[in-house]
């Protein structure tokens, strides 16, 4: 069950909460850790081996960070399951400005193909995750189909909020 991509996930989370242990334990099973910088700086700074996304692009991040996972080179591992676990919790959104582009993105991609990518989108997965790693080498299909079905039910949410924002600029 490891297959090529359990060896690589990409982690760009807002959420930092339990991501020193889940990096920690990721790195402990072998799972090399690609992150964007902010990401990559937390986990750097409790001394876990990171790569940073613009290693994998050839691009540093742009906008002020706010562009860094858009490129091509990061959807194809995706695509391909070279990436096989995709770690994303969205930026909290509290106008249109501040919506979360590359984080939809790198979830589609990741349920799109969910047979051989887990997408993992809040830190309360992050123990299971682990666990079933250690026991079995690997995310089983059917927690992957669930993973999967979260990030889009995470992804519907945000959207239904960038729709209320829209609505709230009518008046």
């Amino acid at each position: 069950m490891w297959g090529i991509g359990m060896k690589k996930a990409l982690i760009s989370v807002s959420d930092k909460r339990d991501l020193e242990k889940f990096a920690n334990d990721l790195s402990d099973l072998g799972i090399e850790i690609i992150a964007t910088e902010g990401t990559a700086r937390e986990i750097l700074r409790n001394g876990i081996p990171v790569s940073h996304v613009s290693e994998l692009t050839g691009f540093s991040e742009m906008l002020g960070g706010r562009i860094k996972t858009l490129h091509p080179e990061v959807h194809a591992a995706i695509a391909t399951g070279e990436i096989g676990i995709v770690v994303v919790n969205l930026i909290p959104m509290s106008s249109i400005e501040s919506m979360d582009i590359g984080g939809v993105a790198l979830l589609k991609s990741a349920i799109k193909n969910f047979r051989n990518v887990a997408a993992v989108t809040d830190p309360d997965q992050y123990d299971g995750v682990i666990e079933e790693i250690r026991d079995t080498g690997g995310v089983s299909p059917e927690t992957r189909l669930d993973l999967a079905i979260r990030a889009s039910a995470c992804i519907v949410e945000y959207e239904s909020k960038a729709g209320k924002l829209l609505e709230g600029m009518r008046s």
